[in-house]
């Protein structure tokens, strides 16, 4: 009998070797370029933005004890700057010095942070100044966050872009962690005040790492081109490429539909429906991250097995939003916390292989543009599903509102997996 396992026993351990071999080159041909560096930038602003958007909910429903109609105006006005400037930013990165864009960008955030905390701690905060302040940051980032995700296929390998997207995504959920747990756990000793002041010292960190990045150059272009007909040659590029379109779809459904209500309305399903403290809010975030972060050290290993990667995105997403529809009938703060976790889970495929699958498709003279898109979707439509979850909450609850969001996040998705045959074909 042992000579019968024998060759099965090596069989196993030679695979796990070559996939240890294989990480290991890998983050030894990363290490040889400024991934690493843009990797920690990304994460302090990852930290900062899954901080922000939670500091400023509770500010506005607890802090400030107004309307749910009152926080959804607020998350609303973080992401408007998005879908005005975005794109426009996009076709910026095609054609200026992006590390200069990158450092006003972290030194633009440090002030708007900075100014929230002092507001806060001089009493002199209110509704509208909340507002005001919301669309000064959502400008920082509107600017800053299509440069900073065009760069990365210009300083990694193609082939090793998939590893950098998952290693990128698991420093975000990493952040997606720390940031409300950080935020939440300041609010409960120190108050608002300090978990805003918190979120400028990441950003006065992230100014550091861009002064050490060594950018690559830009290929030439023709600066005589206004920046308008760059922005809609990308949007006529996007929508011409079958799999993109189906992509980017899913992505306005991901950002709009199903994190946008999970913004608005998790925070007051902990609060007002199961009576739990502004931590325990955090932490259902904390978990969605952590479920992330299986989901990405698994691809991390299986990547390679991994050969129809369009319709596996897909699957994820359906497994993602039927998870959405039980959330509005759990009894217990427990079962939300189980959910949220299986929720980041499915949600690794989304994050990994949709961004992998637009940087491959995307030429590098109309990424910048391309990844605005990215932007517009996933941070701009956030603040729009946050604002209309809000008012459908005030109406009907929150967790019937997140149940109606997940059914239309499923229809979408289901429709989108019958007609996208290229998109399900993509290896």
């Amino acid at each position: 009998m042992p000579s019968v396992h024998l060759p099965f026993t090596r069989m196993g351990e030679a695979v796990v070797q070559q996939e240890i071999a294989e990480s290991v080159h890998a983050s030894s041909s990363l290490r040889r370029t400024g991934f690493w560096l843009l990797w920690a930038n990304a994460v302090s602003v990852s930290m900062v933005m899954s901080a922000d958007r939670f500091t400023f909910e509770w500010l506005v429903g607890e802090t400030l004890d107004e309307s749910d109609s009152a926080s959804g105006w607020v998350l609303f006005a973080l992401g408007a700057p998005v879908v005005c400037f975005v794109l426009l930013a996009g076709a910026m990165a095609d054609r200026h010095d992006r590390k200069r864009i990158l450092l006003l960008t972290q030194f633009g955030g440090a002030i708007a942070l900075a100014l929230s905390a002092a507001a806060v701690w001089t009493d002199v905060i209110t509704v509208p100044i909340t507002v005001v302040l919301a669309i000064m940051f959502g400008t920082v980032m509107a600017f800053g966050q299509p440069v900073r995700s065009s760069l990365l296929p210009s300083i990694v390998p193609k082939e090793q872009l998939m590893h950098a997207i998952v290693v990128m995504t698991i420093g975000a959920n990493v952040a997606m962690i720390g940031g409300p747990l950080l935020a939440g756990g300041l609010i409960e000793v120190s108050g608002v005040g300090m978990a805003f002041a918190a979120q400028a010292c990441f950003f006065l960190l992230g100014v550091v790492l861009v002064s050490r990045l060594q950018v690559p150059s830009l290929p030439p272009v023709n600066r005589s081109v206004r920046l308008r007909t760059e922005v809609m040659e990308g949007l006529r590029f996007t929508w011409q490429h079958p799999r993109l379109r189906a992509l980017f779809f899913l992505l306005a459904v991901g950002g709009g539909l199903m994190f946008g209500s999970a913004v608005a309305l998790l925070p007051k399903i902990a609060r007002d429906e199961f009576g739990r403290s502004a931590d325990d809010s955090g932490l259902l975030f904390a978990l969605m991250g952590a479920g992330m972060i299986a989901t990405s050290i698994g691809l991390i290993r299986h990547r390679q097995r991994i050969t129809r990667r369009g319709l596996v995105f897909m699957l994820g997403m359906v497994a993602g939003t039927s998870n959405q529809i039980v959330q509005g009938f759990v009894p217990s703060y427990l079962w939300l916390a189980v959910l949220m976790f299986l929720w980041g889970a499915s949600g690794g495929f989304y994050m990994n292989i949709n961004q992998t699958l637009i940087q491959e498709l995307t030429p590098r003279e109309k990424m910048g543009r391309v990844m605005s898109l990215t932007s517009l979707t996933q941070g701009g439509l956030v603040p729009l599903g946050a604002l209309v979850a809000s008012a459908l909450a005030g109406a009907i609850g929150p967790q019937r509102a997140m149940s109606i969001f997940g059914v239309v996040s499923l229809s979408c998705v289901l429709v989108t997996l019958a007609i996208a045959k290229e998109l399900r074909q993509q290896a």
